[in-house]
């Protein structure tokens, strides 16, 4: 029997700094820990400030991504 499951997708727009911060790191540790090959995640376009903190985790726990989108609002989050 197959099981065909989509990866998950979050929406952090319009979240603060410190809930982007706490949203990403179980982000991450869900990703570390389940069968997904990938997570999408949409940070928004706006001040810009969840992207930067969002970028910085993953830049700081070495992860791969890629932007999805040319504004950079749509971050793609590759299991290592």
């Amino acid at each position: 029997m197959n099981f065909y499951f989509d990866n998950p997708e979050y929406d952090l727009h319009g979240y603060d700094t410190q809930q982007a911060t706490a949203s990403i790191l179980n982000i991450l540790y869900e990703l570390r820990n389940s069968y997904y090959d990938y997570i999408d995640v949409i940070v928004g376009i706006g001040t810009r400030s969840v992207y930067y903190t969002v970028v910085d985790i993953l830049d700081k726990e070495r992860c791969h991504y890629k932007f999805l989108n040319t504004n950079q609002s749509k971050i793609r989050i590759y299991r290592k």
